[in-house]
C-alpha cells in the first residue's frame, strides 16, 4: 500500500441536452473548467409549471464519495414557460482551492469535483415543502452535470490572512510545515500465532482483538469491506482425537455483543469442520465440510471470504508423502457481515466452548483478503521432531497394549478358577495355538525399555484387572526412580551410555501419560544439564507435557511465553491461554484437601539456616515442642500443629483426622476466636468430621462477636449456601470487606455479578469485576481468575484490555498450587537427606516454572555442586525476571554485571533491590553514587530522597546510608552500612569544620602548638637522659674515693653544725646532712626552666585540642 495518492480528475464532456415532454430543460451557459476561487456558473432553464431549480458541488475524496459542499435552491412560479438564465457564484472548500497553510494544515485531494444543475415542478414534490433539495438530485425531472479539474497543490493561491495567528503557534507551524510524513508501517496481514500452542481440549485459548488501520487507505478499505467482506485465513492443526463433545472450537470471532460473529469454525465428534458465518441479514448461516481431519499429522485450513461466498481447502500430507487436498464452497444467500474491530478472536477453547485436542500451528490472517495465503508450516525442526515424538508415543502405546492383552490372556489360560466358555475350551484343545504377540522384532528392539520395565512389573501386573490409572501410577513410579538414580550416580554429569538410558526411561513415563517427566526432559535440554542445549527438542517436551494438561508443565510454558525465555516468543496473550488453565485447576485442587499429593508452597531458601530448622518433620524439635506445648493445653501450639498437619507444612505428613482432633481441643475452649472458626468450618462442610452445623454456626458467631473477620466472612458463607438469606449474607460479605478479607470482597464480586443483592438488585459486571480485581490483589485465587478473564478480553465498560496484568495476577495465585506445593517439598527432602544432585535436578524443573525460590536454590546447588556457571547465572538470572524478585538473585546477578563492567545493569538490579528493602542493595548503590556513577531520580525518589537533595553527591550517599541503616534488623554499629555512614559524616564534619575562617586559625594554632607538644616532650626526655648519663659517670670515677672523702667530708659538716647549732641553741637536722655535691645540684638548678616551659607547653596543647575536638564533634553530631 503507497502512501501517496496520485491526483487524477475525469475530463468528460457535457452530456447532451435533456428535455421534458412538456418541453423543460436545464444546462449551463457557461461554466468554469477548474475549481477556483469566485468562479461563477450560469444556468439556463424553463419551466412549463412551478419548479424548484438547484446548482450543487459534488466531491469525491479518497475516503467519502458523492459529498455536496455546495448548494444553491430557488423557485420559479411566474413566467412560467419561458427560459431564463442565472449567474450563481460557486463556493468550494478553502482545503480544495488554497494552498497549506496555518489554518488549512490538510489540503484536500479531491479524485472528482462535479458541478451539477436540476429542476423539478414544485407539485411532484409536495407543494414546495421539499427540504431545500436534499436528495432531489436524482428524483429530478430534468439535470446537467460537468467534471472540473482540480488546481494541484503547488500551484494554487495562498488564503488571504483575516485572522492573526500567536507568534509561538506560527514558529512552531514553520518549523514542522515542511516535515515530510512517512507511511505508518502497517499491513493488513497479521500472523495470530508463529509459535505452536497446545490445546488440552478444556476452555483455555489465545485471544487476540484488533484496532482500526492508522494508515487511511486501509482503513477506508476496511470500512467499505465490512457488508462485503474479503478476507483470508490460513490455521495449521495437529489434531490428537476429535471432539469428545458436540462441537469443539478451532477459530471463533465473538462479537461486542457477546455473540458469535464471522468466522466460526469448529470441529465435530466425527473430525469434520463446520463453518458458520453471521450475515449481514442478522441470520446466522453454517456449512459442513464433509471431509474427516486426519490425527497424528500436520493439516492446513485455507478459509477464503468473498462477499457472500466461502471457500474452505483442506490440505495434510500422508504418511506415503502424498499432498491430499480438498475444496468446499458455499454460497450464501446474503452478503456476509464482517467487523474485525468488534469484540476479540479466540484461537482454541473459551468460557463458551472447549478447544480441540491438538496443537496449534502458525495462523495467518489477510484482514482485506487475498486470492492465496502464504502460510509455511515453521518453526520446521520443532514441529517435525513433535510429529516425531507423538508418532513414537503412539507406537509405544500401541506395544503396551499388546503386551498387557498378551499377558491377561495368559493369565486366563492357566488360571484354573476362572471359568470359560465350552466353545473356548475346544478351541484351546484342538486348535493350533496362536501367537498373539502383535509388534515386530523391530518394535521390540526399538522399546526394549518399555517391555522391560512391564516384564520386571508382570507379577504385579498380573494381580488384578489392568487400568490406564495403573500404568500412570507405573509411570511415576518409575520417573521418582530414574530421577533418584540421576542423583545417586552423581547428577546428569555422567557417561553418555548411563545418560542415555536414563533419557529413555524418562521418554516411557512420558509417553505413559506422566508429563512431569515431559518437563524434565524440556529442562534437560533447554538448560543443558548433562546434554548440549537443544532448544528445539526442550519445546518439543515442553509443548507435550503442556497438551498431557499437567500442572507444572502449564505453569512452565506460561512463564516462558510471559518472559521470552529459551527461544519461546514473548506474548502475554499465549501465557495467559496456559496460566488461565492452571490458575483455575488451581481453585479446583484448593477444595481437595485430602489428596496426599498436594501441599502448600513453601518458599524455603537451602542458604537460610533457620527456614530449614523449621522444616524438620515429625521427628523434628519444632514439631516436638509443639505437640508438648499441645499437650499442655497452650492453645497457639494447638492451632498451630493443627494446621501444619491439616495442610502438610513444614515437613509434616498430612493427617486431616488429627488435625481436626486439635482443632476441636483449641476451639472448644472457646477463649480464641481463629480456633473456633477453623473448626466451626470444618464442621459446616464435614471435612474430616460429622457434619454439625449446630454447633458449627454456634462457634462462627461467637467467633464473629470477638472480632474475627474470617468468622464474618463464613456467616456469609453460611447464610448464602446454607441459611439461603441473601440479604443475611451480604450484609456479612460486606462488613467483612470493610475489615479487609479477601473472601467477602470476593463473595460481594459474585452477588454483583449474579445480580443477586437485594439492596442493589439487577447484574453489574463492572461492580463484579472490581471486587474480583480487589480480591485477586489480596491474594485470592478465584478472585484473580476472575479479574484476569475480564482484563484478557476488554469487554466491560471502564475496563481496558489488559493481558499482561492478567497474567501477573494468574502467575501469582497459580504458584500457590498445591501439586507445585508437592513438589517443592519433594525437593527440600531430596536436599536435607543429602541427595544434592537429585534435589538440583528438581530444583531446576521447578526453576523453569518461574518460581522464584526454587531459581534460588537451584543456582546455590550448581555453584556448590560445580555445575559450570553458566547454570548457575542461568537461574539467577531468570530470578531477576519476575516481577516479585527475592533480592538474593538481584544482588548476585548486580554483582556479576558489575564485574564484567555492565554498571547499567548493575545498577539496575542494585535497585531493585534496595526498593524492596535491602541493605545489600542500598549499601551498593551508595558505594557506586560515591564512585562517580549516577542512579536513576526516579529511583531515589522512591528510597524518600528529595529531589533537591540529590543535587548533592555527598547528601544522597548519607541519605542511603541512613535508609540501610533503617532496614538493618539488628542496630550493630560495626555492620557496612554503620562504618560507611560513620565515614561520611566525618568528612562531612570535617568539611564544615574547615570552611569556618575562626576555626581553621585555630586548627593551625593547634597545630603549631602541637609542634610546641612534640618539642617540650623532647627536651623533657634530653633533660631527664643527660642527667642519668651525667650521674652514672660521676659514679663511676668516684667509686671507693669518693665514699671515703664523702664521709670524711660529712663528719666534717656535722662537726660545724653542731657548733653552730649549739651556739644558737638549736639542733640540725639529719636530713641536711645528706646534700648533694655542688656539681649535682646546679645541674638540677639550670634544667628547672626548661622543664616549666615544657610543662607549660603541653597544658596550653591540651587546651587547643580538647577545644578543637569539642567543636569538631559538634558538626559532627
Amino acid at each position: 500500500i503507497r502512501c501517496d495518492v496520485s491526483k487524477h480528475t475525469t475530463d468528460s464532456p457535457s452530456p447532451a441536452l435533456e428535455r421534458s415532454q412538456h418541453g423543460d430543460f436545464v444546462q449551463f451557459d457557461s461554466a468554469p473548467d477548474t475549481a477556483a476561487v469566485e468562479s461563477n456558473v450560469q444556468v439556463k432553464y424553463k419551466c412549463t409549471k412551478a419548479c424548484r431549480v438547484g446548482v450543487e458541488v459534488v466531491l469525491s475524496t479518497p475516503r467519502t464519495t458523492g459529498f455536496v459542499s455546495f448548494r444553491r435552491t430557488w423557485t420559479h412560479v411566474r413566467k412560467v414557460g419561458e427560459t431564463r438564465t442565472r449567474t450563481i457564484q460557486l463556493a468550494f472548500p478553502p482545503a480544495l482551492v488554497y494552498k497549506r497553510d496555518f489554518f488549512i494544515r490538510g489540503p484536500m485531494d479531491a479524485r472528482n469535483v462535479m458541478v451539477r444543475a436540476w429542476l423539478v415542478h414544485l407539485d411532484e414534490d409536495g407543494g414546495g415543502n421539499s427540504k431545500v433539495g436534499i436528495g432531489q438530485y436524482h428524483q429530478s425531472l430534468v439535470r446537467t452535470f460537468k467534471f472540473l479539474q482540480v488546481v494541484p497543490l503547488s500551484e494554487r493561491p495562498a488564503q488571504p490572512q483575516t485572522r492573526s495567528v500567536a507568534w509561538g503557534a506560527e514558529l512552531m507551524w514553520n518549523v514542522t510545515k515542511d516535515r515530510i510524513e512517512q507511511c505508518s508501517p502497517e499491513s493488513d496481514v497479521v500472523d495470530l500465532l508463529v509459535f505452536p500452542f497446545a490445546s488440552t481440549g478444556k476452555k483455555y485459548g489465545v485471544i487476540r482483538t484488533f484496532s482500526t488501520f492508522i494508515n487511511r487507505e486501509l482503513e477506508t478499505a476496511r470500512l467499505h469491506a465490512r457488508e462485503q467482506p474479503r478476507v483470508a485465513l490460513s490455521v495449521w492443526l495437529y489434531l490428537l482425537d476429535w471432539c469428545n463433545q458436540k462441537f469443539c472450537a478451532i477459530l471463533r470471532h465473538v462479537n461486542e455483543h457477546r455473540k458469535y460473529g464471522t468466522p466460526l469454525i469448529m470441529l465435530t465428534g466425527s473430525g469434520e469442520v463446520v463453518v458458520q458465518m453471521c450475515l449481514v441479514s442478522r441470520e446466522e448461516k453454517a456449512f459442513t465440510a464433509h471431509t474427516p481431519l486426519p490425527l497424528w499429522t500436520w493439516i492446513r485450513l485455507d478459509l477464503f471470504i468473498n462477499d457472500s461466498k466461502a471457500k474452505l481447502k483442506i490440505t495434510h500430507e500422508k504418511p506415503t508423502g502424498d499432498v491430499m487436498e480438498a475444496q468446499h464452497s458455499y454460497q450464501y444467500q446474503n452478503a456476509v457481515l464482517y467487523n474485525d474491530t468488534s469484540g476479540y478472536f479466540v484461537i482454541g477453547g473459551d468460557i463458551y466452548m472447549p478447544g480441540i485436542l491438538g496443537y496449534f500451528g502458525p495462523i495467518r490472517y489477510h484482514r482485506l483478503g487475498a486470492e492465496q495465503v502464504v502460510n509455511p508450516l515453521s518453526p520446521v525442526r520443532t514441529l517435525k521432531l513433535l510429529d516425531e515424538a507423538h508418532t513414537e508415543c503412539e507406537e509405544m502405546r500401541w506395544v503396551t497394549s499388546g503386551f498387557l492383552y498378551a499377558l491377561q490372556d495368559g493369565r486366563v489360560r492357566h488360571n484354573n478358577d476362572v471359568c470359560e466358555s465350552y466353545y473356548e475350551g475346544l478351541r484351546r484343545t484342538f486348535a493350533q495355538p496362536r501367537c498373539i504377540q502383535t509388534w515386530s522384532w523391530d518394535q521390540q528392539v526399538k522399546y526394549s525399555a518399555a517391555l522391560k520395565i512391564l516384564r520386571t512389573q508382570e507379577e504385579e501386573l498380573n494381580s488384578g484387572l489392568w487400568s490406564s490409572r495403573r500404568i500412570l501410577l507405573l509411570s511415576q513410579q518409575l520417573f521418582q526412580d530414574v530421577v533418584r538414580g540421576l542423583g545417586n550416580v552423581g547428577g546428569v554429569d555422567v557417561g553418555s551410555e548411563v545418560a542415555s538410558s536414563l533419557l529413555e526411561l524418562l521418554q516411557v513415563c512420558s509417553c505413559w501419560g506422566h508429563h512431569q517427566a515431559s518437563l524434565m526432559l524440556a529442562t534437560l535440554h533447554l538448560a543443558g544439564l548433562g546434554l548440549p542445549v537443544d532448544q528445539e527438542m526442550g519445546h518439543v517436551y515442553s509443548l507435550m507435557g503442556g497438551l498431557g494438561d499437567e500442572h507444572l508443565s502449564l505453569l512452565h510454558l506460561g512463564y516462558k511465553h510471559m518472559q521470552g525465555l529459551d527461544g519461546f516468543p514473548k506474548d502475554q496473550d499465549v501465557a495467559y491461554g496456559y496460566y488461565a488453565n492452571i490458575g483455575r485447576q488451581t481453585s479446583i485442587d484448593r477444595d481437595k484437601v485430602q489428596d496426599s499429593e498436594q501441599s502448600i508452597t513453601e518458599h524455603v531458601r537451602v542458604t537460610n539456616v533457620e527456614e530449614l530448622q523449621m522444616q524438620t518433620g515429625e521427628e523434628g524439635d519444632v514439631v516436638q515442642f509443639l505437640r508438648l506445648q499441645a499437650e499442655r493445653g497452650y492453645i497457639e501450639s494447638q492451632k498451630t500443629l493443627a494446621r501444619m498437619l491439616f495442610w502438610g507444612s513444614n515437613g509434616v505428613t498430612k493427617n486431616i483426622s488429627e488435625a481436626v482432633k486439635w482443632y476441636a481441643r483449641s476451639a472448644l475452649q472457646m477463649t480464641d476466636a481463629a480456633a473456633m472458626y477453623d473448626y466451626g468450618i470444618l464442621l459446616l462442610k464435614g471435612t474430616g468430621v460429622k457434619k454439625n452445623r449446630t454447633l458449627g454456626l454456634k462457634l462462627l458467631q461467637k467467633a464473629a462477636h470477638m472480632g474475627a473477620v474470617t468468622a464474618l466472612n463464613g456467616l456469609g458463607w453460611y447464610y448464602s449456601t446454607i441459611g439461603k438469606d441473601d440479604r443475611k449474607a451480604v450484609y456479612y460479605f460486606d462488613l467483612a470487606a470493610q475489615n479487609g478479607s479477601k473472601d467477602g470482597v470476593f463473595n460481594l464480586g459474585v452477588y454483583h455479578l449474579n445480580g443477586a443483592n437485594p439492596d442493589t438488585p439487577g447484574k453489574n459486571e463492572t461492580a463484579a469485576f472490581q471486587c474480583f480485581l480487589k480480591a485477586g490483589q489480596l491474594g485470592h485465587v478465584e478472585g484473580a481468575v476472575e479479574a484476569a478473564s475480564s482484563l484478557s478480553r476488554g469487554m466491560l465498560a471502564g475496563v481496558r484490555r489488559d493481558p499482561e496484568k492478567a497474567v501477573i495476577l494468574l502467575k501469582e495465585v497459580s504458584e500457590r498450587n498445591g501439586h507445585l506445593g508437592f513438589t517443592v517439598r519433594e525437593a527440600l527432602k531430596a536436599y536435607q537427606r543429602g541427595s544434592w544432585d537429585e534435589a538440583l535436578l528438581k530444583y531446576a524443573m521447578l526453576a523453569e516454572t518461574g518460581l522464584v525460590v526454587a531459581q534460588n536454590n537451584a543456582a546455590h546447588l550448581c555453584e556448590v555442586l560445580k555445575h559450570g556457571t553458566s547454570c548457575q547465572w542461568r537461574y539467577h538470572n531468570y530470578s531477576t525476571h519476575n516481577y516479585a524478585s527475592h533480592e538474593s538473585g538481584l544482588l548476585k546477578m548486580g554483582d556479576h554485571y558489575s564485574a564484567v563492567g555492565d554498571m547499567v545493569k548493575a545498577i539496575a538490579l542494585y535497585s531493585r533491590a534496595a526498593l524492596q528493602g535491602s541493605p545489600q542493595g542500598i549499601y551498593n548503590l551508595a558505594v557506586l553514587i560515591e564512585e562517580g556513577y549516577s542512579v536513576p531520580w526516579n529511583v531515589l525518589e522512591q528510597m524518600q530522597i528529595p529531589a533537591e537533595a540529590q543535587l548533592n553527591k555527598s547528601t544522597v550517599v548519607e541519605s542511603l546510608l541512613l535508609r540501610c541503616r533503617e532496614f538493618e534488623g539488628e542496630k550493630d554499629d560495626m555492620s557496612p552500612c554503620a562504618l560507611a555512614l560513620f565515614g561520611v559524616q566525618v568528612r562531612k564534619a570535617w568539611r564544615d569544620f574547615t570552611h569556618s575562617t575562626m576555626q581553621l586559625t585555630l586548627a593551625w594554632w593547634t597545630l603549631a602548638v602541637l609542634l610546641l607538644f612534640v618539642l617540650g616532650i623532647v627536651i623533657q626526655s634530653a633533660l631527664s637522659h643527660c642527667t642519668e648519663a651525667h650521674m652514672g659517670r660521676r659514679s663511676n670515677r668516684t667509686s671507693e674515693t669518693q665514699r671515703e672523702s664523702d664521709a670524711a667530708n660529712q663528719v666534717n659538716w656535722e662537726r660545724v653544725l653542731d657548733a653552730a647549732a649549739h651556739q644558737r641553741g638549736l639542733q640540725v637536722p639529719s636530713v641536711l646532712t645528706h646534700l648533694e655535691p655542688n656539681g649535682q645540684r646546679n645541674m638540677i638548678q639550670n634544667g628547672r626552666p626548661l622543664r616549666e616551659a615544657a610543662d607549660l607547653v603541653i597544658t596550653v596543647a591540651g587546651v587547643y585540642v580538647c577545644a578543637l575536638c569539642t567543636m569538631f564533634i559538634s558538626h559532627l553530631f
